[in-house]
């Protein structure tokens, strides 16, 4: 994906575009960027094409991004003061959260030493390189008094004391480009911690 370059100023879209794209609904749905590397961007363009000039860009953990309209894998956006066309495969919908509890199935993964960490309804999952996975029920589930993307879980057994969770972060596994939009700490039994990140699962 090209980095950033400084934009100019460009002139209207011609009406052209715009009366052969169907608005979304009555009213503009959202959307977060995904699967954009933490050094990059995700261009904006003038017209739904990859080779028309640039309009801005979105940074790789921009959420909320307003979509008022879509054309062949394209998708017309307007992010604060930016607007212009994004390739929509790298658009997903927004998450919400509601109830208190992170989502789910969410799956989490920390690197060096290797683990993973999943919530699956009330259940919890962990395992690391060395070990068979643990399965846990989740005995309690903590939002944070001052943020409404901010979670304490709590396992009822197994090598997990407790872990939280924070949503809408740009999170690296330090193995691959790639960015998560969720951050876990976790403490277990032995009093380790360990922090890693995690996506909600397909």
């Amino acid at each position: 994906m090209p980095r950033r370059r400084r934009a100019g100023m460009y002139a209207i879209l011609p009406a052209a575009i715009f009366l052969c794209v169907a608005p979304v609904g009555g009213h503009a749905e959202t959307a977060d960027v995904a699967d954009v590397a933490a050094d990059d961007v995700l261009n904006l363009r003038t017209e739904p094409r990859a080779n028309a000039p640039l309009a801005g860009a979105l940074p790789p953990t921009a959420s909320g991004v307003e979509v008022l309209r879509r054309s062949e894998g394209w998708a017309y956006v307007r992010f604060g003061r930016q607007t212009g066309w994004a390739a929509a495969r790298f658009l997903r919908p927004s998450i919400t959260f509601s109830g208190g509890r992170p989502p789910s199935p969410l799956q989490c993964i920390g690197t060096e030493p290797f683990w993973s960490f999943s919530i699956d309804g009330s259940q919890s999952t962990f395992r690391t390189l060395e070990t068979e996975p643990v399965a846990a029920e989740i005995g309690k589930i903590e939002p944070s008094r001052n943020s409404t993307i901010v979670w304490l879980v709590r396992p009822d057994s197994g090598p997990v004391r407790s872990a939280v969770i924070e949503a809408r972060q740009a999170c690296s596994d330090n193995m691959s480009d790639r960015v998560f939009p969720f951050r876990i700490s976790i403490e277990t039994q032995d009093g380790q911690l360990l922090s890693g990140c995690c996506d909600i699962r397909p």
